[in-house]
């Protein structure tokens, strides 16, 4: 299964985060240091990057920015997490190449299925925005 990168200084989205996608088979390495996070990110090995935007020391933005200067992390699609709902519906994070952003709290469907998505379309050549995931038909 696809290796996916999480960063955030709460701990505890870290293991909500890493609960859920391994639940669905995902293998999840987390950094709750922004620099320990570009650390492992330049280390290789993964398909997606999961990035909180309030950290302490070096926001989302500037970990992004590190991480699209470098040959190694370039490629990398990065869904933004925030704790600002009103980012969630604006067009300035795609701005930034992002593939997707997520207001916490957040669904646990919506969070598993952006990240599917979006790994679905890396795997195709597809790059850039990926749509809004929909929630799936009641059971």
């Amino acid at each position: 299964m696809p290796n996916v990168l999480v960063i955030d200084d709460t701990v505890k989205i870290l293991e909500i985060i890493k609960f859920f996608l391994e639940e669905e088979g995902f293998t999840v390495k987390t950094a709750s240091d922004p620099v320990e996070g570009i650390q492992l990110a330049q280390g290789g090995g993964f398909e997606l990057i999961i990035l909180d935007i309030m950290m302490p020391g070096m926001n989302g933005y500037q970990v992004y920015e590190v991480l699209k200067k470098d040959e190694r992390t370039i490629n990398l699609p990065v869904i933004m997490l925030t704790a600002r709902a009103v980012i969630e519906n604006t067009p300035r994070p795609f701005f930034y190449g992002l593939y997707g952003v997520l207001a916490k709290p957040f669904q646990r469907w919506r969070l598993v299925q952006m990240v599917k998505d979006i790994l679905a379309l890396t795997a195709k050549g597809v790059t850039g925005e990926v749509p809004e995931p929909q929630q799936p038909p009641a059971k």
